[in-house]
Formats: C-alpha cells, structure tokens, sequence
C-alpha cells in the first residue's frame, strides 16, 4: 500500500509540473500572440476600411470565413452597404485578446477578438473583428462592422 500511494504521489507531482509548465508556456506566448494579433487586426481593419475594397478582405480572409461566402455577390453587397459609410477619418487602435485553444487529439486553435471604433466621412461604427492563426499566419475569421446609424445613401459618394 505504501509503495503504490508513493507512486501515485509521484504521478500527482509530475502531472502538477506538467501544468505548471504548460500554464507558463501558454502564458508566455500569450503575450506574444497578444501583441502580434493586435498589429494585424489594426492593419487590417485600416487596409479595409481606409476604401471598403472587397480585395483587401479577401486578401486576408481565412478558409473558414470564404466557406461561408456562398455567392460573391452577398460579399459584394456587404461591402457595398459599409462603403455607405465612406472611407476611413479617424481610427484609434483596437482592444482584444488572442486565445489558446487546446483539443484533443486535432491539437490547438490560436484565436483573436478585437473591437474598434472609427469615424468615417459619413458616420461613425464600432468594428469587430475575429482572427485565427493558420500555419503561423494570422487571417480573418470574421468582420462585423455596426454603424451607429445608417449614413444617408444620397450622401456617399457613388463609385465609378
């Protein structure tokens, strides 16, 4: 009985080492991934919405995200209603996280959620924006722009 409880506490200390060094690694990383996810969601959202060009989402969407464009012509109409809005006046930076999914047995997910507000020549909106980390590259997961009121469409400029 002795010997098995001496076991027994032997596994409990190295499984506790195990947490502790995986909790810091994550920790560690963390802040890492934090700053790294926060200059590519601001960059983002700049290169975006500076013009409202669909490219310069696309360019940066993520696999999950273009699955879920079943028609381009929604993603054309989407854009479209937030280029109502004009181009980008005033942008002071994003506030989220990254996080650090772990799953067993397809191993981890790195995620990001940001959100920030920006004026724009014809109203102001609060922008969010999710991001996910592909073979070491950071890419759009999703984009939800909220404006804090709809901008008079007679008061956007028509593109040409």
């Amino acid at each position: 009985m002795k010997k098995a409880l001496m076991i027994f506490g032997g596994l409990c200390a190295t499984v506790f080492l195990l947490l502790v060094i995986l909790i810091s690694f994550i920790v560690y990383n963390g802040r890492g991934l934090d700053k790294e996810s926060k200059a590519y969601a601001d960059a983002a959202i700049v290169a975006i919405a500076s013009q409202w060009n669909e490219k310069d989402l696309t360019d940066r969407a993520s696999p999950q995200l273009m699955a879920t464009v079943k028609d381009p012509a929604d993603l054309d109409r989407v854009v479209g209603m937030w280029r109502m809005l004009g181009p980008l006046r005033k942008y002071d930076g994003s506030k989220g996280d990254a996080h650090i999914g772990v799953f067993w047995p397809s191993g981890k997910t790195i995620t990001a959620v940001y959100v920030a507000r920006a004026e724009f020549d014809h109203g102001s909106a609060m922008i969010k924006l999710s991001l996910i980390k592909i073979d070491g590259v950071w890419k759009i997961l999703g984009l939800n722009v909220v404006p804090d009121s709809f901008p008079n469409p007679q008061a956007a400029k028509p593109n040409i």
